[in-house]
């Protein structure tokens, strides 16, 4: 039997009735409790496209039964799948509860764990899950989740609640242990490909700028005209001219010389013939790249000799057809991030390499280094773990030792000879010894390929020194940087965003809810924005409007309407009108909003849910809503409901309830401030939950 019928018990951020909706969204069958499993799914999973109970994140809305572990049988649990998988460990945070309920606690550990679990996979999700209901044996809550993470993500619930049915009741958990781990690796193939986006999530999040996953790894950060669009580390300034020059390291370069800025001399070699002939006229030490690929693949640096250059440049054959033959420049790897016409960090590559203690063995002390728990081989671990190979032996032999030997205390051993991070390097932060000439050009260089944001790689002796003294070459200049974070003593990806996004991104939005007066609150709220000259985007039960003009006739529901007016670069301000029930479909269009005017109860049942219709559907769609409102709430003294009753759903400010004139005047008078406010707006939001 499901929970139709069943009340829950009212919890924070507010309570649901067990029999409200489920969505015509998209939808997944849950299993059925069985007598062989204590925990599973009890009724219909819900997916929201948008965002709800004050989550930043679309989310999955899960109903769950089963029976309390007691805390040892919690900490074992937690022990078996730190076993399966030693780094979640990383990720757990002990769950924070004042509760001395045996189910709440377990719920709280489910939670927390899956919270852990996305970490571990690389997801950009910096919240946890929220417990919404809770009755017994029976609970609701909601989990947090990326668009393309929705079937991995309840893949691994399925998992987690099978676990903990079988260590309820002492049965063997290999398999489902198996599962878990399987779990795991199916959700680390769905996080995104660039290590930027994480970082900028966790930015943005910290510094109350709205987010939205677009598609295709492509985010929007802010909100109408305050809005940009990022893909990792492109921008939408960031044009494709720039980017496909830069991506071409032989057209970058005579782009950069061509501009007058010091770049090593090279060709481009179509074999191995023309790369030996190309070598011996540029004289060695000589570098091997392919053109096309970024990242350190397929290069090879200070090769010596032909034997080294042959090797080296059948190897960048494996990456790509276009092989280029450099000149070696001697001098220290620094990477450099311009970001418009301005230097925001800078950090010089450390080689891959050991430093010797004069007790172990380069041997020894190499696997001592691929110990360190920040070198891992996926794409988003801090420093890569390194291959004990054939370039390391030779890098040996050239400077007289062999794997064997035992380096004097301080003596560094290179092992690598390329710099970056992907071959096994260690960033140092040099940004405050930089000397302002080289600061001047590694902002040339990025002008030169017309790059707003550049990682820019520099060959000098040292960065504090002149490189009109001491001489220097940018050996590329890259358009998509991986910005990295494990040496940065300063955010690099908030001031990005703060240049990037006018204010907090964020412009004010109005909730109009249950106008029994045909919208025309919602109505009278855009007209008078618009004698304020502000470019008003505003949605009814008519049509959805941009500036006055009709860009959607029809009954269109609130999450196309915002959706639509949320990427709009010509929108201001938000007039959103929800007056009936399809919100608990899709989800609200936005994570926030200012200003909530409850003007009545007139909601009409939605023609694409399907579903049956809730005890209460004001109710329920209040405790969705209202979490999200983190400014002024307002309602009519003449119409029912008031906010009074819905005070601990929100933190916003509650005005009195007064007559419709008086709500319009204060209205627009908030959402002007609210205006002000966001434009104005350069404070940090609360740290990340």
């Amino acid at each position: 039997m499901g929970l139709c019928g069943r009340k829950f018990v009212r919890t924070e951020p507010g309570r649901l009735f067990a029999n409200r909706h489920s969505t015509s969204g998209r939808r997944f069958m849950n299993d059925s409790a069985t007598q062989h499993n204590t925990w599973s799914l009890a009724e219909k999973t819900v997916v929201l496209n948008g965002y709800a109970y004050g989550s930043h994140y679309p989310v999955i809305i899960a109903s769950v039964t089963g029976h309390a572990l007691e805390e040892e049988q919690l900490a074992a649990l937690t022990q078996l799948l730190y076993r399966a998988v030693p780094v979640l460990e990383r990720s757990v945070e002990a769950p924070v509860t004042t509760s001395d309920n045996d189910f709440r606690r377990s719920l709280e550990w489910l939670l927390n764990t899956i919270h852990a679990v996305q970490r571990t996979a690389n997801l950009p999700v910096y919240e946890h899950g929220r417990i919404l209901s809770i009755e017994q044996d029976h609970a609701r809550f909601f989990l947090p989740t990326g668009i393309g993470n929705v079937k991995p993500l309840l893949d691994m619930l399925r998992v987690m609640l099978e676990l903990m049915g079988h260590h309820a009741q002492g049965k063997d958990a290999q398999k489902q242990l198996k599962k878990f781990v399987q779990a795991i690796i199916y959700l680390q193939k769905t996080s995104p490909k660039g290590g930027n986006i994480p970082f900028f999530i966790q930015a943005a999040l910290k510094a109350g700028i709205p987010f939205q996953e677009l598609l295709s790894q492509t985010f929007q950060y802010g909100e109408g005209k305050q809005g940009r669009w990022m893909r990792s580390s492109l921008t939408e300034e960031t044009t494709m001219i720039a980017t496909t020059f830069s991506r071409n390291k032989l057209i970058g370069s005579m782009l950069l010389r061509r501009a007058g800025i010091p770049v090593p001399d090279n060709k481009i070699a179509i074999n191995a013939e023309k790369a030996a002939r190309i070598a011996e006229n540029l004289g060695y030490p000589v570098v091997v790249k392919p053109i096309d690929r970024d990242g350190g693949i397929g290069v090879a640096a200070d090769l010596q000799n032909h034997e080294e250059l042959i090797t080296a440049f059948k190897n960048a054959q494996k990456y790509s057809k276009n092989i280029l033959v450099e000149k070696h420049f001697e001098g220290k790897d620094y990477r450099v991030t311009v970001f418009q016409d301005e230097v925001l960090s800078a950090v010089e590559r450390v080689p891959g390499g050991v430093t010797g203690d004069g007790k172990h063995t380069v041997r020894e002390l190499f696997d001592q280094l691929n110990a360190d728990p920040l070198r891992g081989e996926g794409k988003h671990a801090p420093l890569k773990k390194m291959m004990w190979n054939n370039e390391a032996l030779i890098l040996l032999k050239h400077a007289g030792l062999n794997e064997s030997s035992i380096p004097a205390p301080g003596e560094f051993v290179r092992l690598r000879r390329t710099a970056n991070v992907a071959s096994g390097g260690v960033p140092v932060a040099v940004f405050d010894t930089m000397h302002p000439d080289n600061k001047h050009l590694a902002i040339r260089a990025a002008q030169a390929l017309r790059l707003d944001l550049a990682g820019v790689d520099i060959l000098i002796p040292d960065i504090a020194t002149s490189w009109r003294e001491s001489g220097a070459a940018i050996c590329e200049v890259n358009g998509q940087p991986n910005l990295g974070r494990i040496t940065e003593e300063k955010d690099l990806f908030t001031p990005i965003l703060r240049k990037l996004i006018p204010g907090d991104g964020r412009i004010p939005i109005a909730v109009v809810f249950g106008d029994p007066s045909s919208d025309a609150l919602a109505v009278e709220l855009e007209k008078r924005l618009l004698k304020q000259g502000i470019g008003v985007g505003c949605h009814n039960a008519e049509c959805v409007r941009i500036n006055g003009e009709v860009v959607m006739d029809g009954n269109v529901n609130p999450w196309t309407a915002g959706q639509m007016l949320i990427i709009n670069r010509n929108v201001e301000a938000i007039v959103l009108n929800i007056s009936d029930e399809s919100v608990l479909s899709t989800g609200l269009p936005f994570a926030r909003f200012d200003l909530f005017l409850l003007a009545g109860e007139h909601i009409t049942a939605s023609d694409n849910t399907g579903n049956p219709a809730s005890d209460n559907i004001t109710q329920d769609l209040l405790e969705l809503i209202l979490p999200a409102c983190d400014g002024t709430l307002l309602s009519i003294e003449s119409n029912k409901p008031n906010t009074d009753g819905y005070k601990h759903l929100t933190s916003a400010a509650r005005e009195k309830a007064a007559t419709t004139s008086e709500v319009i005047e204060t209205a627009t008078a908030a959402m002007l401030a609210f205006r002000e406010k966001h434009f104005l707006s350069e404070k940090s939001a609360p740290a990340v939950p």
